[in-house]
């Protein structure tokens, strides 16, 4: 063990005692409340003042889920009695902050165990309101995808229930909308126009292009569903529920071109901004973005010369094109990493990757995607805070491997590639007993959604979705909130700060205080809102009391871009009776 982790141990309360000096086996006991035995993170600072100098050291620890008291036995660092010590700790939820307390006491007795109570009362805690979600369903409209796009639809029941279930989630303002894969084949028209230049460009899509002749579009002239929780206000066509529209949007058919550019038509949809997509994306909002696809992304530049069959170094089989110079993985003939042949490669290949243009790959470089979605705005990327972006992916396996095959056309033998003897990419997936259920190794989009801070994959060959939408769900579900603190505040007179943090082009941040409303503001300012709040947190069985939110009043205009609220607040103890138990909910303290 390090010195600074050996400091680790020195987060200690006011129970933190000394030897001069102190150096050995020691015991710190770790004490959550029930409103913070949520977190699964602690990131610990600590600083030594004292006879050998100014130390200072971090760490971040898990905790599990659901656990009162922890303990950890560390060797220590040596340190004396009179050393101050400054102690700092976060607490984070699925990457999200939920609190932070600090203590400054001074080592007074005997070596021996350290006991931290993280009771949270009279100390800071911290958050970000978040209600307001853009949701992205990018969806394979290639043949062949029918089947897949029916069990989707079929599974959009699981996902709404769980958003617009008041009890377990606070309200919230969605934007949902559909786009297609279908980018086209570069600068080429393939076959009779499924692939035409630019295809759907990334345009969300009011009404899918299968959709039933009943299907109605969101009214408004918007391309995407506007279903504003906080408002109690919609664009649902009269008659047509919100399930129902979200099925007539995403019932995309197949006939799109068979080269599938899931990563592309996401970056389009969401950076470029066909004039189609207008108002769907608010910087301000969650960004939720789901794949579908049952092939492997295959971006590439709107020019590209990949799938123009008179390039004759490039395979004979044009949509093996994408595999032989979109990845790479280890050949176990000799270890090494390469293409997969153009033919047969004598067996499954591991370790498969995105193959960068500066070995011979034509796609686009997917860290222009691993950007997008897990920088901060300031650097790229499409939030303040990437922990903002949540991908998920119904896809075929990348994670065993991947397999070349030599597939003979006119059912004849098969020895090497020409126009009646295609290599063919293998399935990494295929389902028991239903053979319209088979995906291949989606490499390259898998590994742009294995890169994002919030993520869920699941298999695009299971028998049901149902699964993989609840998790979606579940993970927007667990970034929503109001601003509730989680402990009682004064409200005839309260301690918090509050501020826009905004991000910079140079992945700096600019934090602008915003003072507190006083009646008759010309300017931006904040007040408690009790609405919401006493209830949610009465019904997740939170401490008691009175529970506030931060509401942001702005007289000039809607959040900024690029730009988080973050809010602390000095907290009051809460007063339990004789037997310990806290006060009614929504009693006085």
């Amino acid at each position: 063990m390090t010195r600074s982790q050996c400091l680790l141990v020195l987060i200690a309360c006011s129970g933190l005692v000394a030897c001069t000096p102190c150096d050995g086996d020691i015991t710190v006991h770790f004490k959550f409340p029930e409103t913070l035995r949520n977190v699964d993170e602690l990131e610990i600072f600590v600083g030594v003042h004292g006879e050998i100098g100014t130390q200072q050291s971090m760490l971040t620890a898990s905790h599990p889920l659901g656990q009162a008291e922890a303990s950890v036995h560390v060797q220590i660092a040596k340190y004396h009695a009179g050393d101050e010590l400054d102690i700092s700790v976060r607490l984070s939820s699925q990457g999200k902050l939920v609190a932070t307390n600090s203590r400054t006491t001074t080592v007074t007795g005997s070596c021996g165990s350290l006991d931290f109570d993280l009771g949270f009362n009279d100390t800071d805690m911290n958050l970000y309101i978040k209600n307001r979600v853009d949701l992205l369903f990018v969806i394979d409209d290639s043949p062949g995808m029918g089947a897949k796009q029916t069990e989707l639809m079929a599974a959009f029941p699981d996902l709404l229930k769980i958003l617009d279930d008041a009890g377990k989630t606070p309200p919230a303002w969605y934007h949902i909308g559909v786009v297609t894969t279908d980018l086209g084949a570069g600068a080429i028209t393939l076959g009779s126009g499924p692939c035409r230049p630019g295809g759907r460009s990334g345009k969300l899509q009011a009404l899918g292009a299968a959709a039933d002749a009943s299907c109605q579009p969101p009214v408004g002239g918007e391309n995407f569903i506007d279903y504003n929780q906080l408002a109690s206000t919609n664009n649902l066509p009269g008659g047509q529920d919100l399930a129902t529209t979200l099925r007539c949007m995403a019932s995309v058919g197949t006939k799109g071109c068979g080269v599938e550019q899931p990563l592309e038509a996401a970056y389009q949809a969401l950076h470029t901004k066909p004039a189609e997509n207008h108002d769907f994306l608010r910087p301000e909002a969650l960004q939720a973005v789901v794949f579908l696809t049952d092939e492997d992304d295959c971006s590439v530049p709107a020019d590209s010369d990949l799938f123009d069959p008179a390039m004759t170094s490039y395979s004979p089989t044009l949509l093996y094109r994408c595999t032989q110079l979109g990845i790479e993985c280890i050949d176990p003939s000799d270890g090494r990493l390469k293409p997969l042949p153009d033919g047969d490669s004598g067996g499954l290949w591991t370790g498969c990757m995105s193959l960068p243009a500066t070995s011979g790959g034509k796609l686009i470089d997917i860290n222009k995607y691993i950007n997008l979605f897990s920088a901060p705005s300031g650097a790229g990327g499409l939030k303040v805070d990437p922990n903002d972006v949540i991908l998920v992916g119904l896809t075929g396996s990348s994670s065993v491997g991947a397999a070349s095959k030599l597939v003979s056309t006119s059912g004849g033998s098969c020895s090497a590639p020409s126009a009646t003897c295609e290599a063919v990419l293998q399935p990494g997936c295929v389902a028991p007993n239903n053979p319209q259920f088979t995906g291949t190794p989606a490499v390259r989009l898998n590994q742009v959604i294995e890169a994002g801070r919030q993520r869920q994959l699941a298999s695009i060959c299971d028998s049901s979705y149902s699964s993989a939408m609840q998790g979606l769900g579940q993970l927007i579900a667990g970034k929503v909130g109001l601003g509730c603190l989680r402990m009682p505040v004064d409200p005839s007179a309260p301690d918090c700060t509050v501020a826009d943090v905004t991000a910079n082009a140079d992945g700096s941040t600019t934090t602008t205080p915003i003072p507190r409303c006083a009646g008759g503001d010309t300017q931006t300012c904040w007040q408690l809102d009790p609405a919401q709040c006493e209830q949610l947190v009465c019904a997740n069985a939170g401490d008691p009391g009175q529970h506030f939110s931060i509401s942001i009043h702005r007289n000039s205009g809607p959040q900024p871009p690029s730009t988080n609220i973050q809010t602390s607040c000095r907290t009051l103890a809460v007063t339990r009776d004789s037997n310990g138990n806290p006060p009614q909910c929504g009693a006085p303290l």
